[in-house]
């Protein structure tokens, strides 16, 4: 597996895999399906802690679940997140700030399609709250991200998505 072309190399031993992994903190949006889930399973699978930020604690819970049956020694934790929410966003953010000084990535899901039905919540409509929530995240976290790089060297902001966000 390839991520960025340096984080897992694959060679004739097997997967050897970089530090930047072990015991960081990897914040994964959209994490309970699709691409993020395969993010967060990597993550977990090679050392690091996984917050799965999603709006649907069973779902998530599932998801959880699922990681851990594949490796049970993986830290994987649920962070209540409806990214169609401002307000929840940013209890999202004040949980991680209060709990992490520094994360190593955060990593946006972009999988939500475009939908006949306009839900709107403070005013904005459902898929515009989406997409300004993601930029809510980034700046609110950007500073624990720099925290990691300036005592590591290395953070990292992903953006992720599946084909059917072309359709």
């Amino acid at each position: 597996m390839c991520i960025n072309n340096r984080l897992l190399t694959k060679d004739m031993k097997g997967v050897s895999v970089s530090p930047h992994f072990t015991r960081n903190v990897f914040v994964i949006t959209e994490a309970t399906s699709r691409t993020g889930f395969f993010a967060a399973r990597a993550a977990a699978e090679f050392g690091g802690e996984v917050l799965l930020l999603d709006r649907n604690f069973d779902v998530a819970t599932d998801s959880i679940q699922k990681l851990k049956n594949v490796m049970p020694h993986g830290t994987v934790r649920f962070v209540e997140c409806d990214m169609q929410d401002s307000k929840s966003v940013r209890r999202a953010i004040n949980e991680i700030k209060s709990e992490y000084s520094k994360l190593y990535c955060l990593a946006h899901g972009a999988g939500d399609l475009p939908t006949q039905e306009k839900k709107i919540v403070d005013g904005i409509d459902s898929q515009k709250q989406n997409y300004l929530s993601h930029i809510l995240l980034t700046t609110e976290l950007l500073p624990l991200l720099k925290a990691q790089a300036n005592e590591v060297g290395d953070a990292r902001i992903v953006n992720h998505s599946s084909l059917a966000s072309l359709y």
